[in-house]
C-alpha cells in the first residue's frame, strides 16, 4: 500500500506538466551533466566555464530536464531511476537550471555521445525543440495535448492507458456496459481513438461527446446525470481542462452521480480524494522505464512518425467511501490498490 506521500508526488509530477515553475530571469546558464547515480561522477558546463568532458560510449541516451526544488526533484529522481535501470550504463543526465544559449545543449550532447534524448516536461521538451534533427527525441511527463513537444519523434503522456482504465472498472463493476465521456477535440482526440479501441476490446459501449466550452460541457454532464442508468452506465472523466474545472464542473458531476448512485472514474488521482470511485496515476519508476524501452527502439528504428502513447506504468487509487455507498465489495480488489481514500 503506498502512503500519502505518494499522492504528493504524483500531484506534484501533473503540476509539473501543466503549471511548473518557470525559469529564473538571471544568472548563467547552467546544465548540469550526471552520469548514472550508482557512478558518482558530475560534470558542470557552465556558459562563462568551459569544461572539458570524458568521451562517452557511443549510442548513449540523455534525459533531459529541469532542475527544480522538491517536490519535483523527487519525481524526477524517481522516472531517471527507472529509466537507468532499463538502460544501465548508458544514460547522461542534463539538468537545466536556466535556458541556454542556442547550440550549446546541443553540443554538450555530442561530446557525451547522445544519440537519442528523452525530454521530461515542458522546460525540458522546450530544450529539446532547438535540437537538430540528428537527435531523435522521446517526451515524457506531459499530458500529450497535439501541440505538445514540438520536434518529439514519440510522446510517453502522462494520461493513463484507457485499455487499463476500461479492466479496472470491469473488475469493480462488472454490470457496466457503457461508458460516457465529454472532451474536447484539441486536447484528447488522440486519446479518444485509443479509447474506443480499448472500449470495443472489453465488451462496452463508449459514448464521446465533443464540445471545447465549459458551459456546453456543464449541460452536457447535467443531460448525462439525468439519463444515466446506474446499473449499466459509468462516466469517465479524462484529463481535459476544456470541459472540466474543479470549481464547477467537477463538483457538480460528483454530486449529481453520489445523488443517483453512479460510477464515476477518472485519469486523475485528485478526483479520487473528492469522490469519484477510482482513478489511475503515474507510477515514477515503471514510467521511467517505458520511457527508457521507447527511446532505445527509436535510436534503434530511426525515421518513425510522430507517436503519442498513453501511460501504460500507472498505479491505482479508490476511494473506499464511494465505493460502500456504491454497494462494491472491494476485498476482491484491494491487492491491487496502490492509495485509499480517505486516507485515515
Amino acid at each position: 500500500m503506498r502512503t500519502p506521500a505518494h499522492s504528493l508526488l504524483a500531484a506534484a509530477l501533473m503540476l509539473l506538466a501543466v503549471d511548473a515553475p518557470v525559469w529564473a530571469d538571471s544568472g548563467p546558464s547552467l546544465a548540469r551533466i550526471e552520469t548514472p547515480i550508482f557512478h558518482n561522477r558530475l560534470y558542470t558546463l557552465a556558459a562563462n566555464t568551459e569544461t572539458i568532458l570524458p568521451s562517452a560510449e557511443a549510442g548513449r541516451i540523455a534525459v533531459v530536464y529541469p532542475d527544480l526544488g522538491e517536490p519535483y526533484r523527487s519525481v524526477f529522481q524517481q522516472i531517471l531511476s527507472g529509466i537507468e535501470l532499463t538502460a544501465p550504463d548508458r544514460v547522461v543526465r542534463v539538468a537545466l537550471s536556466n535556458p541556454e544559449p542556442p547550440g550549446q545543449l546541443a553540443d554538450t550532447l555530442q561530446k557525451n555521445g547522445a544519440t537519442v534524448v528523452i525530454a521530461l516536461g515542458r522546460h525540458g521538451l522546450k530544450a529539446a525543440s532547438a535540437l537538430p534533427a540528428a537527435f531523435p527525441v522521446v517526451g515524457g511527463a506531459v499530458l500529450a495535448a497535439p501541440d505538445d513537444g514540438p520536434g518529439a519523434t514519440a510522446l510517453v503522456s502522462l494520461t493513463p492507458d484507457p485499455r487499463l482504465l476500461f479492466q479496472h472498472l470491469k473488475q469493480l463493476a462488472p454490470s457496466v456496459r457503457r461508458v460516457v465521456t465529454v472532451y474536447s477535440a484539441r486536447q484528447n482526440d488522440w486519446l479518444i481513438a485509443h479509447a474506443k479501441k480499448a472500449a470495443k476490446a472489453q465488451g462496452l459501449e463508449l459514448v464521446t461527446i465533443e464540445t471545447d466550452d465549459l458551459r456546453i460541457a456543464l449541460q452536457r454532464f447535467r443531460e448525462i446525470t439525468e439519463s444515466a442508468d446506474p446499473a449499466r452506465d459509468a462516466i469517465w472523466l479524462p484529463q481535459d481542462t476544456a470541459v472540466l474545472d474543479d470549481q464547477v464542473v467537477l463538483p457538480f458531476v460528483l454530486q449529481q452521480a453520489w445523488d443517483r448512485s453512479l460510477i464515476v472514474f477518472s485519469s486523475t488521482l485528485a478526483h479520487v480524494r473528492r469522490g469519484a470511485l477510482f482513478a489511475l496515476y503515474p507510477d515514477n519508476i515503471d514510467m521511467g522505464r517505458q520511457l527508457a524501452t521507447t527511446a532505445l527502439a527509436l535510436g534503434n528504428t530511426p525515421g518513425l512518425a510522430r507517436a503519442v502513447q498513453p501511460l501504460r506504468e500507472v498505479r491505482l487509487a479508490i476511494n473506499t467511501r464511494t465505493a460502500g455507498h456504491l454497494g462494491i465489495t472491494l476485498e476482491t480488489s484491494l491487492t491491487d490498490v496502490a492509495l485509499l481514500f480517505p486516507v485515515r
